[in-house]
């Protein structure tokens, strides 16, 4: 168990520092509305959950044994230009907690966590016509020993690198693969591509037909109309049956 009182080499936050000020530093304004019976106020003034992702932050930097978000968002962070690399980390919190430590250690404050869709922004972009820039006006960035900080940033600060949680079906995924589309940054992934890399099926007919790589032997059976494969594919170790209708195919399910 480690020791609040053990030696740092950065000033100790007191209590009330250590603190973070809740959703009001989240999403200011939250409180000026009264929610209805039987509502947490935190839904109503919350919509994209920042509440609840920044507490799952700090509970899982409090698993690690590492000191909680510092919350600095009163002061906003100026200066930022173009040059100034910023890594940014879309969706969830606890996913990418590794590489947003080791980041923080190798390029502190580079690394930049976006827990809500309010946080950040779409632009035109400059220099790519027909793509986007993603701009954050706020964010958890990390440093050297775990140190996180809350931040605002005045005027936004230009992502230069994106990636974050693309599944399919995850809360978060909606919103982060809205805004990792189409930007003029390199990026960690997509949804459509998480889509597909999921598939099974999809995975195994590219992975022998397109790159002659072996696959466990696999039959699937498909129900109706696949456009993302040829109607008739072939790939070693791999076989597909279409099914047009599951009800009376017993026998040729059992034949297969």
């Amino acid at each position: 168990q480690l020791s609040m009182a053990q030696p740092s080499p950065e000033r100790v936050p007191s209590p009330e520092e250590q603190e973070w000020a809740g959703p009001e530093a989240l999403c200011p304004g939250w409180l000026e509305d009264e929610a209805p019976d039987g509502e947490v106020p935190g839904d109503s003034g919350d919509p994209d959950c920042a509440t609840h992702a920044y507490e799952r932050l700090q509970s899982a930097l409090c698993q690690e044994g590492l000191p909680l978000t510092l919350d600095c968002s009163t002061e906003p962070r100026t200066g930022f230009g173009p040059l100034d690399m910023t890594i940014c980390i879309l969706g969830s919190p606890t996913a990418f907690l590794p590489v947003l430590l080791e980041g923080g250690t190798r390029c502190p404050g580079a690394m930049v966590l976006c827990l809500s869709p309010s946080w950040a922004s779409r632009v035109p972009s400059e220099t790519s016509p027909g793509a986007w820039s993603l701009l954050l006006s706020r964010g958890v960035s990390f440093k050297v020993g775990g140190h996180s900080t809350l931040e605002t940033f005045v005027p936004p600060r230009r992502a230069n690198y994106v990636t974050g949680t693309f599944t399919p079906g995850d809360p978060e995924g909606s919103w982060v693969g809205e805004l990792a589309r189409d930007l003029d940054c390199p990026t960690g992934g997509s949804a459509p591509l998480t889509h597909r890399l999921e598939d099974t099926l999809v995975t195994r007919w590219v992975l022998a037909a397109r790159a002659n790589l072996p696959v466990p032997p696999t039959l699937a059976f498909v129900l109706g109309a696949r456009g993302d494969l040829p109607t008739d594919p072939v790939a070693p170790g791999v076989r597909m049956v279409r099914l047009e209708d599951p009800q009376g195919q017993q026998s040729l399910v059992e034949e297969e």
